[in-house]
C-alpha cells in the first residue's frame, strides 16, 4: 500500500521554495513535490470529518426513504426505495474507501468520493423525475438537490475541481431530465436559473475554501520550517559552546597554572608586582569567559537544576569569605545576617552564581560602604536579600539593568567593572529556577535585590567552614594530559608543591607505563588522543588492577552526562581553568584519602 511522502526529520525544509508557492495560490496549484504533499494533507482533512459525513448521509437518506414510504404511492415507492437503497450502499462504500489516509492514495480517494457524490445527486434526480412523471398527488420539488450540492461542495471537503465537476454534472443531469419528462418551459427556465446560480456560488465558495486551505498549509509548513531552523541553530550554538568551552578554557587553564608557579618563586619586587597584575588580568579574563559561556548555555537550555537541601548559614559564610578580601581592598564591609538552623532546597551552583552576581554588582557598581546579606523566613520560603547602602537606582533603570551588556555607570566600558552580563545571568537563572524575586531601590538610598528560595531540611551534621591549609604535598601523581602546554604547567606546579609527577601524553602511554609505576592519585584530562577518553581510561586501569586509588577528571566539558558518569565512577571533576588553590586542595584530599586507604589495608 502506498504511504504518504514524508520528509526526513533531518532534512531541512526549503523555506524559499514554500514562499515561491504563494504565486500559485490563485491557480490552486503547487509545484509537483509540494502538490503531492498537499494532496495528502487535504486527504487527512477530509478523513477528519468522516464521522459527521457518514452520520449525516445515513440520517438524511433514511429520512427521505421514510418520506417516500409514507407519501408516495406504493408502486412508485417500491422503485424510489430501491434507488435510494442502492444509492445508500454506494455512498457508504465511497465513504469507507475514500477516508483511509495512508492506505488509499489521495487522488484515488478523491475520485471515489466524487463518484459517491455524483451517485447521490443522480439518485435524487431520478427520484424527483420519477415522482413528477408519475404525477403523484403531492408536490415534488428539487429542494433536495440543495442538500446534496451543499454536502458535496463544503461538507465532504473535496478538492475544488472535483467538487465543482460533480456539482455541475448533477445540475446538468437534472436539467436534462426535466427536458426528458417535458416539464413546462417556465419551470425549466426557473429551475435552470436557480440551480445554475447555486452551482456558480458554490463553485466560488469551494474555490475560496481550497484557497484558504492551501494558504493554511503553506503557513503550517513555514512555521515548521522556522521551528526546524531554530532547532538547527540551537544545536549549532550548543556545538559551538561545547567547542568554545573546551578550546578557550584550555590555554586559560595553562596560563593560571604557570602564573601560580611564578608567584611561588622568589622574585624581585617589580617582577612580583608584574606577575600579580598578570594574575589579575587572567582572572578577569576567566570571569568574562565564564559569564559569556554561562549566558549562552542558559539561553539555549543546556543547564538543568540539580536540587538538594543544604544548610544556609555556613554556605553563606563561605560565599562571603571568598569575596571578603576583594571587598576590603575597595573599602566595603561585607556582612551576613542569617538565623541559625535554616536550610534551603535548591541548586547550590546556580544559587551561588545568582547571589555572587548580586554581590559583585553591589561591590562594583553600587558605590557602597556596606553590603549585607539578610535572610528572613516567609512561610515555606526563605527570602535572601543582598542589601547595600550605595547610590541606588532610578525606577526607570531597575528593569534595564537586567539587559545584556548594560552598565549604568561605566560609560568608558572599563573591563575592571565586568562586561555587563552579571544581572542578565541572574535573570536567566531566576527563570530557570522559577523563584520569586525583585528589586527595591531609590536614588541615593541603596538597593535591595531579593529572591525567595524553598525551605529545605536541616542537615544533622552542619557543614563546617574549611580552613585554608597549604601543607607541602607528599605523594606520587599520575598526570594524563594530551595538551603539551597544560601538561607542562600542571607538572611544574605539582612538582613545586612536593609531588612526584608521572606525566603521560595519551591513554595508550598511561596504560603501557603505569603498571611499572607506583602512584597514589591520578589526574586525567577527559578528552585524550586515541580511542579512550579519560573516563574510559580510568575504568580500564581499575579493571586491569593497574590503579585503584582516588582519581579526578580535569575537563572543560560541562555536559550533565559527564557529571553523572563521573559520580557513578566515584571520580572528582575539576573544570578548566582550574584555580591553583582548588587543584592543590583536591590533590591534597586525594593524597590523604590514599594514605588512609593504605593504612587501613
Amino acid at each position: 500500500m502506498q504511504e504518504p511522502p514524508r520528509r526526513s526529520s533531518t532534512s531541512p525544509i526549503d523555506e524559499p521554495a514554500f514562499l515561491a508557492e504563494e504565486q500559485g495560490l490563485k491557480q490552486l496549484r503547487f509545484s509537483k513535490p509540494i502538490e503531492d504533499a498537499f494532496q495528502y494533507y487535504l486527504h487527512a482533512k477530509m478523513a477528519s470529518r468522516v464521522v459527521v459525513v457518514a452520520l449525516s448521509s445515513v440520517f438524511f437518506m433514511l429520512l427521505f426513504m421514510w418520506l417516500d414510504h409514507v407519501y408516495l404511492p406504493p408502486e412508485l415507492a417500491h422503485y424510489t426505495l430501491s434507488i435510494r437503497g442502492v444509492g445508500l450502499a454506494v455512498i457508504c462504500f465511497a465513504i469507507w474507501y475514500a477516508n483511509r489516509p495512508g492506505r488509499v492514495p489521495p487522488r484515488r480517494a478523491f475520485a471515489v468520493a466524487t463518484m459517491g457524490y455524483i451517485c447521490a445527486g443522480l439518485m435524487v434526480v431520478m427520484v424527483i423525475t420519477m415522482a413528477r412523471a408519475a404525477q403523484v398527488p403531492i408536490r415534488v420539488t428539487h429542494d433536495g438537490l440543495y442538500l446534496v450540492l451543499l454536502s458535496g461542495m463544503f461538507l465532504l471537503a473535496l478538492p475544488m475541481r472535483q467538487a465543482v465537476l460533480g456539482s455541475w454534472v448533477i445540475v446538468l443531469c437534472y436539467l436534462f431530465a426535466e427536458n426528458l419528462i417535458d416539464a413546462p418551459p417556465a419551470m425549466r427556465i426557473s429551475d435552470g436559473i436557480f440551480l445554475s446560480n447555486f452551482a456558480v456560488m458554490g463553485s466560488l465558495g469551494t474555490y475560496l475554501y481550497e484557497y484558504m486551505q492551501r494558504r493554511a498549509y503553506l503557513n503550517e509548513q513555514l512555521l515548521e520550517a522556522a521551528r526546524r531552523r531554530a532547532e538547527r541553530e540551537s544545536q549549532s550554538k550548543t556545538h559551538f559552546l561545547a567547542t568554545a568551552s573546551h578550546d578557550l578554557r584550555q590555554p586559560l587553564h595553562a596560563m593560571l597554572l604557570f602564573i601560580q608557579h611564578l608567584q611561588e618563586q622568589p622574585l624581585s619586587g617589580e617582577v612580583q608586582r608584574t606577575v600579580g597584575r598578570l594574575s589579575d588580568s587572567t582572572q578577569l579574563l576567566q570571569a568574562m569567559l565564564n559569564s559569556l559561556l554561562d549566558i549562552s548555555r542558559l539561553s539555549v537550555g543546556m543547564v538543568r537544576p540539580q536540587l538538594r537541601s543544604f544548610n544556609l548559614a555556613p554556605w553563606l559564610q563561605r560565599l562571603v569569605a571568598s569575596l571578603d578580601s576583594y571587598a576590603q581592598r575597595r573599602g566595603i564591609r561585607l556582612e551576613v545576617s542569617c538565623p541559625p538552623y535554616l536550610a534551603v532546597h535548591s541548586d547550590t551552583l546556580l544559587l551561588e552564581r545568582l547571589l555572587r552576581n548580586y554581590l559583585n554588582n553591589a561591590l562594583l557598581h553600587a558605590e557602597a560602604t556596606l553590603v549585607r546579606i539578610e535572610v528572613t523566613r516567609n512561610q515555606e520560603r526563605l527570602r535572601i536579600a543582598v542589601v547595600d547602602d550605595g547610590c541606588g537606582l532610578a525606577e526607570a533603570d531597575q528593569e534595564r539593568i537586567f539587559e545584556e551588556f548594560t552598565q549604568l555607570r561605566n560609560p568608558a566600558r572599563t573591563l575592571d567593572k565586568g562586561v555587563g552580563l552579571g544581572l542578565s545571568i541572574c535573570r536567566q537563572i531566576l527563570h530557570l529556577l522559577e523563584y520569586p524575586s525583585g528589586v527595591q531601590s531609590r536614588l541615593g538610598e541603596g538597593a535591595c535585590f531579593w529572591v525567595e528560595v524553598p525551605v529545605g531540611e536541616w542537615q544533622n551534621q552542619p557543614e563546617e567552614l574549611r580552613q585554608a591549609v597549604v601543607p607541602s604535598l607528599k605523594g606520587q601523581v599520575a598526570l594524563i594530559e594530551n595538551d603539551r602546554v597544560s601538561r607542562e604547567a600542571m607538572q611544574s606546579l605539582l612538582s613545586s608543591w612536593g609531588c612526584v609527577v608521572w606525566a603521560f601524553a595519551s591513554a595508550d602511554e598511561a596504560l603501557a607505563r603505569l603498571d611499572t609505576a607506583s602512584v597514589d592519585v591520578l589526574l586525567s584530562d577527559f578528552r585524550l588522543e586515541g580511542e579512550l577518553n579519560g573516563l574510559e581510561l580510568i575504568r580500564q586501569l581499575r579493571e586491569r588492577g593497574i590503579f585503584g586509588g582516588p582519581a579526578a577528571l580535569v575537563t572543560a566539558d560541562t555536559a550533565e552526562e559527564l557529571v553523572e558518569a563521573a559520580r557513578l565512577a566515584d571520580l572528582q571533576l575539576l573544570y578548566k581553568p582550574v584555580l591553583p588553590a582548588r587543584l592543590r586542595r583536591v590533590v591534597n584530599d586525594m593524597l590523604v584519602h590514599a594514605t588512609r586507604a593504605v593504612s587501613g589495608s
